[in-house]
């Protein structure tokens, strides 16, 4: 059996499970009004439920990913969107064609893919969804 050590606490392998991970990979933040540019910190919140519609023009500042980290964005209403970071400059690249529908709840997925302050990367997805208990 292989021991780590952390935090000052002694780890078997496999001990590690969700309960023991940071609020970055775990935490739901659900956010019930808006304002011009909601701020998401990606320290303390995994996922984002954004439950009131967002504005006619709305900025989501994404604040202190880490490369790797993946957050999702759960969100609705018309809404002209963009996308920010609290980096000096960064890059948000948008896979696939698909873009934010204002009609329909909106699944956003975006992942850092380099933290560096000056030059700071981000791929998102988007995609709209349904209840739906028969995915076939």
């Amino acid at each position: 059996m292989a021991l780590t050590k952390l935090k000052g606490q002694l780890i078997t392998d496999n001990a590690i499970d969700h309960d023991q991970l940071a609020n970055r990979y775990t935490a739901v933040q659900t956010i019930g009004t808006t304002t011009a540019t909601v701020d998401l910190d990606a320290s303390s919140y995994s996922i984002f439920n954004i439950t009131a519609n967002l504005q006619s023009t709305q900025t989501l500042n994404l604040q202190n990913m880490k490369t790797g980290q993946v957050i999702d964005i759960l969100a609705t209403g018309a809404s002209t969107l963009t996308l920010t970071a609290d980096d000096t400059s960064e890059t948000f690249n948008n896979l696939g064609e698909v873009t934010y529908d204002g009609s329909s709840n909106n699944h956003i997925q975006i992942i850092c893919i380099d933290d560096t302050d000056s030059a700071a990367i981000y791929n998102h997805t988007i995609q709209t969804y349904t209840s739906n208990n028969q995915p076939n």
